[in-house]
């Protein structure tokens, strides 16, 4: 059977020598990591901000549409006389509204249409000033 020789590592204090051929990360590795997570954490910075810019404007679109409706349900009511005004009142054509705690400007415009009778309400409503309508709503009504 075989001798088995006991290895001395002289000179080392008896610890095993490191192996030289070992690899870590090199610098320019790291760096291109770093970069490459850079942007992914800024193109999804900027996708949160989108969202976040767009939840905002759907608020303004919704709160707008709902007080041009309003005004448009006012048109209506008083088309179909549902609703009866005091004499010598007259349906609104401007006003500031306050909805979801901001103010909203509208300004409703009948125009006849074409047919007997028959008017095109539209209702354009914009926050208190500002230029840019965030809703116009029409609808065509029987009556003025």
């Amino acid at each position: 059977m075989g001798r088995h020789y006991k290895q001395h590592h002289y000179g080392t204090g008896g610890a095993i020598p490191m192996r030289t051929n070992s690899r870590g990360f090199t610098l320019i590795e790291v760096v291109m990591a770093l970069f490459i997570l850079s942007l992914v954490l800024s193109s999804t910075l900027f996708a949160v901000h989108q969202y976040a810019d767009e939840r905002l404007r759907i608020r303004d679109r919704i709160l707008a549409n709902q007080v041009a409706w309003n005004h448009l349900m006012d048109s209506y009511q008083y088309s179909q006389k549902l609703a009866s005004r005091s004499p010598g009142d007259s349906l609104k054509t401007k006003g500031v509204d306050t909805q979801g705690g901001q103010d909203w400007r509208w300004e409703i415009k009948v125009e006849k249409a074409m047919g007997q009778d028959l008017y095109r309400h539209e209702v354009q409503v914009s926050l208190e000033g500002s230029d840019n309508f965030q809703s116009s709503l029409a609808v065509y009504l029987v009556g003025k």
